[in-house]
């Protein structure tokens, strides 16, 4: 296999966790050219990494925007960059009707993927999906790997899986500076968004959570993107007072601060990925979403902070039924206690 095309067209978390998939595809075929087709802003990510000498981008939100013939041109310039790379072998991760087409009439040439009811009929081999919505994402990305012999190695080591690059870590060493945190101190980020709103928290109870740790001194900092950055005045109002932030667009920068920090807190979103990926121990603030099929991580080192309701999981970007009991029947001292061991073992206490 010369030329290897992975395709991973879903939201950042999704390629983030992926990565595993790249890593081991690198490693059976050393001296092939791997070219990754994902969506922004993954493709970032993807530039950096050992596992492809090629990122493809493909905004499929975006281009679904447009009038029909543009759509149709957008994918059509596609289609033929694909067909231009003539590639011995597509690895389909993506378990979408978009991303078989796009490889079938790319004319890549073997063609590996999820064997659902839809798309199968679209690869050479696929992989068996009868129970797709019962078992996790990264195990289905494992089947798909596990039609030519491959298998990822886990999630959860030392160190992460996903390397910082260089300008990453420089950025992290300048916020550290710019706020005044030392060696020495207990620094900790909070995500508090979400791709919807229904996996989000509350900033009254926010707010609390942030009391608490400042109270023991740990210092802390916000991290969100650009469009998020007004959600945070809501959280500041209750807080009484402004953290550190970073709202910048670039992933490369929240590699660095992440890899930098004792711990992240989050709501379940992809920065909560990215942070587990560089190595540093999270705590998941969880809505509405399965656990079994988004956490793939030790407990101990990630644990969650979740109240058990039954209509989870519901998959409702906004919640109609129950006015969104999983997250406001979630008390910050469930989240602090949470907090508590995860801590300890990050400072080595």
């Amino acid at each position: 296999m010369k030329r290897i095309l992975i395709v991973k067209l879903r939201p950042l978390g999704d390629a983030i966790l992926a990565g595993t998939c790249f890593e081991a595809v690198r490693q059976a075929f050393p001296n092939a050219w791997i070219t990754a087709l994902v969506q922004p802003p993954a493709n970032e990510l993807y530039k950096k990494s050992p596992w492809v000498n090629e990122t493809m981008a493909y905004n499929r939100k975006s281009i679904d925007q447009k009038s029909f013939f543009t759509r149709l041109s957008k994918n059509n310039q596609m289609i033929q960059a694909i067909k231009k790379r003539q590639f011995d072998l597509a690895i389909d991760l993506s378990d979408s009707h978009r991303s078989a087409q796009l490889i079938t009439w790319g004319k890549a040439g073997f063609k590996i993927g999820l064997g659902l009811s839809d798309i199968k009929k679209f690869y050479d081999l696929s992989a068996p999906a009868d129970d797709e919505l019962q078992v996790s994402a990264t195990e289905l990305d494992k089947r798909v790997l596990g039609l030519i012999g491959l298998t990822p190695k886990p999630h959860d080591r030392s160190g992460g899986y996903w390397s910082v690059p260089p300008e990453g870590d420089t950025f992290a060493d300048t916020f550290w500076k710019a706020n005044q945190f030392s060696h020495d101190d207990v620094v900790v980020g909070i995500n508090p968004f979400a791709s919807c709103v229904s996996k989000e928290w509350y900033p009254e109870k926010w707010a609390v959570v942030i009391k608490e740790l400042l109270g023991h001194g740990v210092k802390l900092y916000f991290t969100c993107a650009p469009l998020e950055r007004k959600g945070l005045e809501k959280i500041e109002k209750e807080l009484g007072h402004t953290l550190p932030v970073y709202a910048g667009s670039s992933l490369l920068p929240l590699m660095g601060i992440y890899q930098k920090s004792k711990a992240v807190i989050s709501v379940d979103s992809g920065p909560r990925h990215l942070a587990a990926a560089v190595g540093t121990p999270t705590l998941t603030v969880w809505g509405p979403e399965p656990v079994e099929r988004w956490h793939p991580y030790n407990r101990e080192k990630h644990p969650i902070a979740l109240k058990a309701v039954f209509c989870r999981p519901c998959g409702l970007t906004i919640c109609i039924e129950r006015k969104h009991e999983c997250m406001k029947t979630l008390e910050p001292e469930m989240v602090i206690q949470a907090l508590k061991p995860l801590l300890r073992k990050a400072v080595g206490v």
